[in-house]
């Protein structure tokens, strides 16, 4: 028994200000435009990534075309990762997104850095070159015809950076509950 208070049981402290229910909440507003940026990323990841720019009438090249499959499932898988960190409260999920979605950043930066890589895949899948034909021909025409990174690109850069930042913050206000 305790010499000050007559119960030998721990009283339960009040709830400081801003105490978990608001850091719950603020962790799910960070998942939530985690959200949209994986579905940013995934839109852009169906949009032109590579676009020509001496008026061509082919609207360019999509991303589905190359490794707009990759971040088009990345970003899915990330944005499901975010809801699932919703629904079970599980902090380790959150981060899986910002993960998912960082290899999201690294192709879409791959692919801003080097247009001919697109193009070069389009050529070997549609004309059946080898793959060192395929990077000359693309090498060739990137020059030529002044191409360069499209709105798709854009969009699951930005779309996959949001999710990113705000996966780990809300990671962040979850774990400091």
């Amino acid at each position: 028994m305790s010499q000050y208070g007559g119960s030998s049981y721990a009283q339960p402290a009040p709830p400081a200000p801003g105490g978990a229910p608001a850091d719950s909440a603020q962790s799910k507003k960070f998942a939530i435009i985690g959200i949209v940026g994986a579905a940013l990323a995934l839109v852009g990841s169906l949009v032109n990534w590579v676009v020509g720019g001496s008026g061509d009438d082919t609207g360019g090249i999509k991303g589905m075309d190359g490794d707009g499959v990759i971040t088009l499932i990345v970003s899915i898988v990330a944005a499901l990762a975010l809801v699932g960190a919703i629904v079970t409260k599980k902090a380790q999920l959150f981060l899986g997104g910002a993960v998912l979605s960082l290899v999201t950043v690294v192709f879409a930066v791959i692919n801003m850095a080097d247009p001919a890589r697109l193009v070069a895949a389009k050529l070997e899948s549609d004309s059946g070159a080898s793959a060192e034909e395929a990077e000359k021909a693309a090498d060739a025409v990137v020059k030529a015809a002044d191409i360069g990174a499209g709105p798709g690109l854009y969009m699951v850069l930005i779309g996959a950076l949001l999710t990113v930042i705000f996966s780990f913050l809300a990671f962040k206000k979850s774990r400091s509950n």
